[in-house]
């Protein structure tokens, strides 16, 4: 996947009410800084001028979000209904969604289940970051949970690392009998979940400055990419896969030595 530009945003699914595209890292979806000309939306206006509604500040409705150093499947919605119907998804718990990362070091488990409540980090010059429950100037953290499933060992420009299958979930307060337990959910999630998670056990995301203390600054992109995306709406079933990005005819620096779990199989499992 090459870096982006205005007129390389790729598609991997459209109808008449929404466009799935293969964000490119580094890339806002939005931007009210008049110096930040390239975006998403830049990008989907540029190709798509005819669909942009004017009745909204940024032209299209975005499902959900991917932060500015992820890549892969987003959702846009291209009209208001369509908007809600994707809403209630996410709303409802309906949503599926599985990323891919190459995390620091090797993952000790074959999966792994990570359980840290997180919140805002409120500490001076830490307020764009996340935090998990206990760490000083932790605010609010609320319960949420990550599944990492290892794919492959290897080695990243020397230095060993995991691929791994993210998926984020969160915990919610839920009434059964007379009794106060949790059910685990699938996304939202909560904002830098796996970036954190990951983190919190060892194992930063490869690339990722603000997690790993500001030393992970060498390869040229953070390596988490929004690999599989299932939204169930009522008028139509949007289910896509964006091309995995960590592989060595992609990016030499990335060796694989040695598979756990095969990519289409853990996919399989999840549907």
């Amino acid at each position: 996947m090459e870096p982006g530009t205005i007129d390389n945003l790729a598609i991997l699914y459209q109808s008449s009410d929404f466009i799935v595209v293969n964000k490119h890292w580094d890339i806002r979806i939005d931007s009210k800084m008049w110096y930040e000309t390239l975006t998403l939306q830049s990008q989907l206006k540029y190709r798509f001028p005819e669909l942009a509604d004017p009745d909204t500040y940024y032209g299209f409705r975005f499902c959900h979000q991917l932060d500015f150093s992820t890549s892969g499947a987003l959702c846009v919605a291209l009209n208001k209904a369509a908007a809600g119907s994707a809403y209630k998804c996410f709303k409802d718990r309906l949503v599926t969604k599985a990323y891919l990362a190459l995390v620091r070091g090797h993952v000790g488990q074959s999966r792994m289940t990570i359980r840290y409540a997180i919140g805002k980090n409120t500490t001076e010059g830490m307020t764009h970051m996340m935090c998990i429950a206990g760490t000083e100037g932790c605010e609010n953290p609320k319960p949420c949970q990550s599944e990492l499933i290892v794919l492959e060992h290897g080695s990243y420009s020397g230095d060993p690392v995991t691929k791994g299958e993210c998926h984020p979930r969160t915990t919610v307060p839920s009434r059964r009998d007379s009794g106060i337990t949790h059910v685990l959910c699938f996304p939202p999630g909560r904002t830098h979940q796996l970036r954190v998670h990951c983190s919190a056990v060892g194992h930063p995301i490869v690339g990722d400055f603000t997690y790993s203390h500001k030393k992970d600054s060498g390869p040229y992109r953070m390596m988490l990419h929004a690999y599989y995306l299932r939204i169930p709406t009522g008028k139509e079933l949007i289910e896509v896969c964006a091309p995995d990005p960590f592989v060595p005819t992609m990016d030499s620096n990335w060796v694989p030595h040695r598979v756990t779990h095969r990519l289409d199989e853990t996919i399989q499992e999840l549907k």
